[in-house]
């Protein structure tokens, strides 16, 4: 009948439903961009579907059990000032708008946020905010970001294992190390979007450069935890041990990773930087150990042309 009026269940019945349609129009059917050369897609983000996706975001937060949702929680009384679009957006842009694993994702990064950090993290997580002990940890520079970002948009990091040589470390703080340099990566919107390339040498690495344990740790507080979208690991002249490694490494990394690794062997040496052309990795942005333009000394990148 007209004029009739609408019950609140059938109110919230069509609400719930409408929240249902945009869900999927901001995720699943998202617009995206053709592949690739990582055989990635994008999403192409417009103010509405930004929008409509923060809001949802907020309401599958709501729906998730208080277990999971504890250090969330903590956040929004110990730093709500942290808890901005901008931090919610990165989670989302690492699902691909998909706002139900954004939402574990974002919950499980704030309880291992807690773990790692304990009191201090409540604090923005930055160089100038790590203690003493861990700047010890940081100057061993496992991971070290790339100045930039390469031709497609993402930011690459690059890794020696000989520099654990000799070094005395503890594996929570190498994984706090770690967390703030991959933090310092996403500070760039495009590698939220598109993600991070890691680049990994290991010509002359021997069996005791490989801590496994710490190559566990870092995976198992990275994967599904922080809003990273690794789009490959190109791993360069791997000697003989690390095809006894291997298996080791593909059941750390999990099979979406393994399946993104790309080797060079050391007959490739002469057409290394024409292959990474291809992935928009210039010389001019690469290690002199990858016979390119840049040296890492005290703590920093330098042009050594």
């Amino acid at each position: 009948m007209n004029g009739a009026s609408v019950t609140p269940d059938v109110k919230a019945s069509s609400s719930a439903a409408a929240d249902k349609i945009k869900h999927h129009i901001c995720s699943r059917f998202l617009k995206k961009k053709p592949p690739d050369i990582y055989g990635q897609q994008h999403a192409i983000e417009s103010p509405k579907c930004v929008s409509d996706s923060l809001r949802l975001l907020e309401k599958e937060i709501t729906k998730l059990p208080d277990d999971l949702r504890a250090g969330l929680d903590q956040a929004a009384v110990f730093c709500p000032e942290l808890l901005t679009k901008e931090h919610q957006l990165m989670f989302l842009r690492c699902e691909q708008f998909n706002v139900d694993l954004a939402a574990i994702r974002i919950a499980k990064y704030w309880n291992t946020r807690i773990l790692l950090f304990e009191g201090t993290a409540f604090r923005p997580l930055s160089k100038e905010q790590m203690s003493d002990e861990d700047r010890e940890e940081m100057s061993i520079a496992f991971l070290r970001l790339l100045p930039y970002t390469d031709g497609t948009g993402r930011t690459n990091i690059y890794i020696d294992p000989r520099v654990l040589e000799g070094k005395e470390y503890d594996n929570k703080r190498m994984v706090r190390a770690a967390w703030l340099t991959l933090h310092e990566a996403l500070e760039i919107e495009s590698a939220q979007q598109k993600g991070i390339v890691f680049l990994i040498y290991l010509e002359g690495a021997l069996l005791r450069h490989f801590d496994r344990t710490l190559v566990k740790e870092l995976a198992n507080s990275i994967r599904g935890i922080l809003p990273v979208r690794v789009s490959a690991i190109h791993m360069f002249y791997a000697p003989y041990l690390f095809e006894v490694l291997f298996d080791v490494v593909s059941m750390l990394l999990g099979d979406r990773l393994t399946n993104r690794i790309k080797l060079y062997s050391d007959d490739e040496k002469a057409v290394v930087q024409d292959k990474l052309m291809d992935f928009g990795i210039f010389a001019s942005r690469l290690p002199t150990e990858l016979s390119g333009c840049l040296e890492f000394v005290d703590g920093t990148w330098k042009n050594c042309v």
